[in-house]
């Protein structure tokens, strides 16, 4: 009896460690989605604070870009990938890989203008038209489902837009407004895209062409280099941090993107809105209607994970 109980025992030992490395691994695509939703928080709040002191944010995103492929160059060659570089060869994987970087070029154009005009607490808010844009995307372009449910995660977050627009004495302009609606878009179609485009690239060479091909619609036309070194010495470690931010918050969400579908992945990510709206409010004294913003905050993540 005693050795059989204890094959048994060991056998029993096996299944559970099987089930739990089963596990574990289905579940990886959460553990990236929740990194890279950290890193985006984190990100919004510098964004604010760096942005609001700058005089040129174009050339304050030059930097910033400039800082993330240097950053991409070093993970590709670190991983090795410069190794095993295999581009597809099908014409689809190459239309999707320009669509999604040419409106990551312009978001990049728009972001710290974005984050200059708006509070953090609400374009945190703002910028969950990014997932609404995105989600509907993927029901096109990979025939996931519309349901009930999704639809009204839809309205929730028309909602909660509608809550922090105030039409009484307002620090927040309809241009403004407009501005962080246009930079929320033109995001939402890039990650709807890297869905589409990652699928035939290796994460690492796809995370550099993510960088490289932006730049070039970001730097022309008419981009001065003193400009960028300007804002490399106003804020130095502050365009480094960002940039380390915005990088890794990229790559674990591109590989979440590998391991599961965008309607799993994008309501994770962007579940970082919450977190800037509370740290706008309690870290950079955002405390204007402040019970309002918190509610539509709420609302906001509440039709995220609806759009799941």
């Amino acid at each position: 009896m005693g050795p059989a109980w204890r094959i048994t025992f060991y056998q029993v030992g096996e299944i559970i460690s099987s089930e739990f490395f089963c596990y574990t691994f289905k579940m990886t695509w959460l553990y990236y989605s929740l990194g890279a939703a950290l890193c985006y928080a984190s990100l919004n709040i510098l964004s604010r604070i760096v942005s609001v002191d700058s005089k040129n944010p174009r050339a304050l995103s030059l930097a910033f870009n400039l800082t993330s492929i240097f950053m991409a160059v070093i993970l590709f060659l670190l991983t090795g990938a410069y190794k095993r570089i295999i581009f597809p060869s099908q014409t689809e994987a190459w239309v999707y890989l320009l669509i999604a970087t040419f409106f990551y070029g312009m978001f990049e154009r728009l972001r710290f203008f974005a984050t200059k005009l708006l509070p953090v607490s609400v374009y945190a808010i703002i910028a969950n038209v990014t997932v609404v844009v995105a989600f509907f995307l993927s029901v096109v372009l990979y025939k996931e489902t519309l349901t009930l449910s999704k639809t009204i995660g839809f309205l929730l977050i028309f909602l909660s837009l509608f809550l922090i627009i105030e039409k009484k004495k307002s620090k927040v302009t309809i241009k403004a407004v407009l501005v962080g609606l246009m930079t929320s878009f033109v995001l939402g179609v890039s990650v709807a895209l890297d869905k589409k485009g990652a699928t035939y690239f290796k994460p690492e060479i796809y995370n550099i062409l993510g960088w490289v091909i932006p730049f070039i619609v970001l730097y022309f036309p008419g981009a001065k280099v003193n400009d960028i070194k300007l804002q490399f010495r106003q804020f130095s470690w502050k365009i480094v941090l960002l940039a380390s931010f915005n990088f890794v918050g990229f790559y674990l969400g591109l590989k979440a993107l590998f391991l599961a579908d965008a309607t799993k992945v994008i309501p994770i990510t962007q579940s970082s809105s919450i977190i800037a709206v509370i740290a706008g409010i309690f870290l950079l004294k955002e405390k204007s209607n402040l019970f309002k913003k918190i509610i539509a905050g709420i609302i906001a993540v509440v039709g995220v994970f609806l759009l799941r």
